[in-house]
């Protein structure tokens, strides 16, 4: 009887444990707060270039080659392609990297995606 107790107390413990871990794991992520949405003349020279690279990922994969300077000013080539990159994303196309087009942006962002959720707009963690 001590022996069954012992196991199903051990399974309780573990089942427990369990589901803090899962729990965790499973709670809604939240973006950094405050990060203002990216377009022409923005002062995000981080996050510009977190939209450029990712652009240019996006662009590279897509057999487009790497169409924009990663330079963290956002001018006219970096909106044209955030354009492209919208549209292809089935996004509202209006080159301004908001929550939703960050979301796609930090998707692109490949292993540079860590640092860049600290400067893009996002509604995930």
């Amino acid at each position: 009887m001590a022996g069954i107790k012992k196991t199903v107390c051990t399974i309780g413990i573990m089942a427990a444990a369990a589901g803090m871990v899962g729990g965790g794991l499973a709670g809604t992520a939240n973006a950094k707060p405050g990060i203002a949405n990216i377009s022409v003349g923005s002062g995000n020279s981080h996050g510009v270039w977190c939209v450029q690279r990712a652009v240019n990922n996006w662009a590279e994969r897509t057999g487009k080659g790497r169409p924009i300077g990663e330079d963290g000013k956002f001018g006219s080539a970096t909106k044209t392609w955030v354009v492209k990159f919208q549209k292809a994303s089935k996004l509202g196309a209006d080159g301004i990297v908001g929550p939703k087009t960050g979301n796609s942006v930090l998707d692109n962002a490949g292993h540079h995606r860590g640092y860049c959720y600290d400067h893009v707009p996002s509604t995930r963690r």
